[in-house]
């Protein structure tokens, strides 16, 4: 009987195989095909505002017939001005819609809404102020009218008053009924805009203005995501699949057919009644797309530990429940879940076919080859051992030289956009060669602060530059921790057409670690200069009462004779230049102690001190006649007494210098313990001082508040430097003609 012949039982064996791969990709596309949604009703998106390039997306996947393909028929509703997306989706009126990273805020979590894509990787919104206005930084937003159109972006300005210790409630809100042109009103002082349209807009009708981002202070959230609540979403899987999938596609279609969906925004009817023009939709496109960041991470990803650092910052400045938990907040879709049962079973199967296709077809070549080249390929095969054992110790050289000086390298295919991590660069962050690390993981890894610093790196549209500089980043290593980093990239050339993106990667977590070592030394040679300034300054103030004394005695002086009068007026010069003495050597005291409290301190009874700088005080000259009155809960302090004296000298003259001459002048007095601090507070019934207008400036140095008073602007400079010193802190509350109250925090764990 014949024998079948090697290329019979192969082709058999192939036949078989071909036959298995058909029937295990006929089970994955009968899954695939059972996710195919029907026509459904109507399904209503709701935008956040007017129809603008912000939604290009959308308009895109109804124009090119995406939602249809899917068999969806969607109807988009415009936002504007008391049009809330979360309002309209809970309540039935929308079905999905587009918002912020608000939704995490309490008065929204209990809707039981869920994330369907994250559309921008950045916050568009931003604070915009008329110049005249001077709104430069959080601060000044105190006592300001602000407008917001249904809370948008509040949530976002808010964290950022609250990390910089704002109290929110002195900031007045206010509806935007029209748009970003009323900060120009005097009623109002800044409005919460977008700015992918309104900087444009304002300079194109001759506006001048400022721009504060949440960027600037350590703020960077998510912008506009898809939304619903997890009743629909769940309600038809498929058809919330088929959504997002039209969506993403639409954004995509969007941001390379840019003209295109203008000419469709600009036939839109309340586009043109806006005033919005080609230029102004041309200026938004180009800011939509840094936003999006779609040549960096793929449009509508969502990383769960992002928003988990979005949830602990609003947590802990209590914008969100600290109860709320982020489990069923981003939208599981219907590939997800079947991926967990045939997916794993559909990679396995064919991978265990290809390896077996693999083996035979290399099986059959190299019989083949025997059989016909026996010698050549013993020839071949022994140039390819020579070659290897070449490459081999030149990859050893290089491998050497790479982990001598800790270097990891990459690369990007610009055309697949796929990226490769060497071991070494793995090694940086901690990780196993073994370890899967992708591009858009490596990109979550980096600090929020230093996305943008990143982007460059591993762009892949800006390829005029064949060589990126050098940048400083921080990564998260595989133990949770940020470590810093140098990463530069150069452009490789293929065919002189740009092939790929290699870079570098290089810890310098350890030099870092120095450079604060030294700034922190920095910091304290700095803080001791600023001690030595004080001390100019406060000699060259509290010289001078005794110097003026001296003068003035000197001119009482008669020429020609002595006599006891004169015996005594020099008995008062010889004083005041002794009490001139005293207080130089206790400024050099005070020069020469540290923060950490190695003060000379001293029991002080508050009353005794108070009633002897009164004295001194009324001896000096009239008019200095005042009523004082004590409540003292508290009446013994541990100070450095020089220091109290000081303090209380400058407020009591303050307050003298300051009295309204239509009552008699009264100084209350109080002491009491609260918590860590004995506080002292001084209460006058002088002119009193309009803070609006002169808080910022009234502890620095030469500020005179009313210049028809005589003085230096000296006085309260002082008390603020002694508290400094001394740890503790000073407040100020005055209306005008009522009076100023003073309040004085001694911290009990340095001066007990």
């Amino acid at each position: 009987m014949r024998k079948p012949c090697s290329k019979t039982i192969f082709k058999k064996q192939l036949i078989i195989v071909l036959y298995c791969i058909l029937f295990i990709s006929n089970l994955h596309s009968s899954q695939c095909s059972a996710s195919t949604p029907l026509i459904t009703d109507t399904i209503k998106l709701q935008l956040k505002w007017r129809n603008q390039f912000q939604f290009a997306g959308y308009y895109a996947a109804v124009i090119k017939g995406f939602y249809a393909e899917k068999g969806l028929n969607v109807k988009i509703l415009p936002g504007g001005p008391h049009i809330s997306p979360v309002k309209n989706v809970t309540e039935g009126k929308a079905n999905i819609g587009v918002y912020d990273p608000g939704i995490l805020s309490k008065e929204y979590t209990k809707n039981n809404l869920v994330v369907l894509a994250t559309i921008m990787q950045s916050s568009g919104y931003c604070i915009i102020s008329s110049k005249t206005k001077n709104i430069l930084r959080p601060a000044d937003l105190v006592g300001k009218h602000i407008l917001i159109e249904d809370g948008q972006g509040w949530g976002i300005f808010k964290t950022i008053l609250l990390k910089e210790g704002i109290d929110i409630s002195k900031i007045k809100i206010g509806p935007r009924l029209k748009d970003s042109e009323d900060i120009y009103k005097d009623s109002v002082d800044a409005v919460i805009t977008f700015i992918a349209s309104q900087p444009q807009r304002l300079k194109a009708m001759g506006y001048d203005f400022n721009i504060m981002r949440p960027e600037e202070y350590g703020v960077d959230f998510y912008g506009d995501i898809l939304f619903t609540t997890k009743k629909f979403a769940y309600r038809n899987t498929e058809t919330t699949d088929a959504f997002i999938e039209a969506s993403l596609k639409g954004w995509k279609y969007a941001l390379s057919h840019e003209n295109e969906i203008i000419n469709y925004i600009l036939t839109l009817p309340d586009v043109r009644a806006y005033g919005t023009s080609r230029k102004n939709l041309e200026y938004e496109a180009k800011e939509i797309k840094k936003l999006i960041m779609p040549n960096l991470v793929e449009i509508g990803h969502t990383n769960l530990g992002r928003w988990q650092y979005m949830l602990t910052i609003l947590q802990r400045l209590g914008i969100a429940d600290n109860n709320y938990s982020l489990k069923g907040l981003i939208y599981e879709s219907n590939e997800n879940r079947l991926s967990r049962f045939y997916l794993p079973l559909i990679y396995v199967s064919t991978f265990i076919i290809i390896i077996i296709i693999v083996i035979m077809l290399i099986n059959s070549q190299l019989r083949n080859r025997v059989r016909l080249s026996t010698a050549k390929l013993l020839k071949e095969i022994e140039q390819r051992k020579e070659a290897e054992h070449l490459a081999n110790e030149n990859k050893e050289q290089i491998e050497l030289i790479l982990n001598s000086s800790n270097i990891g390298l990459w690369e990007l295919e610009i055309e697949t956009k796929k990226a490769t991590f060497n071991s070494r660069f793995k090694a940086v962050l901690g990780y196993k060669d073994e370890y899967n690390l992708t591009l858009e993981e490596f990109y979550d890894k980096i600090h929020p602060d230093d996305l943008k610093l990143a982007q460059p790196l591993f762009c892949t549209e800006n390829l005029n530059i064949p060589t990126k500089k050098m940048t400083q980043l921080r990564v998260e290593n595989a133990k949770g921790q940020y470590i810093y980093v140098l990463s530069s990239s150069k452009i490789i050339l293929k065919n002189q057409k740009p092939f790929k993106i290699s870079g570098i990667i290089l810890s310098i977590e350890e030099l870092k670690q120095k450079e604060l070592e030294v700034l922190k030394v920095s910091d304290e040679l700095i803080r001791r200069n600023n001690e030595l300034k004080k001390f100019a300054y406060i000699t060259s103030h509290n010289i001078r009462g005794p110097v003026v004394n001296i003068l003035s005695l000197s001119q009482m002086i008669d020429q020609s004779f002595l006599d006891k009068e004169n015996i005594i007026i020099f008995d008062k010069i010889d004083l005041s230049i002794k009490k001139l003495e005293t207080i130089l050597d206790d400024l050099v005291e005070l020069v020469a102690h540290d923060k950490s409290g190695n003060l000379s301190l001293e029991k002080i009874d508050i009353a005794e001190t108070i009633q002897s700088v009164i004295k001194s005080i009324q001896e000096q000259g009239p008019n200095n006649d005042l009523n004082i009155d004590f409540d003292l809960k508290v009446n013994k302090l541990m100070l450095p007494k020089h220091a109290f004296l000081s303090i209380i000298t400058n407020l009591i003259t303050n307050s003298i210098k300051f009295r309204t001459y239509d009552r008699k002048l009264l100084i209350e007095v109080q002491a009491f313990d609260e918590g860590d601090n004995t506080v002292l507070r001084f209460n006058d019934n002088g002119i009193g001082i309009d803070l609006l207008k002169h808080k910022h400036k009234i502890f620095n140095l030469y500020q005179r508040i009313n210049h028809d008073i005589e003085g230096k602007g000296i006085g309260l400079f002082i008390v603020r430097s002694h508290m400094d010193t001394l740890n503790g802190r000073i407040e100020i509350e005055s209306t005008p003609n009522i009076g100023t109250t003073f309040t004085l925090y001694f911290p009990k764990q340095h001066f007990s």
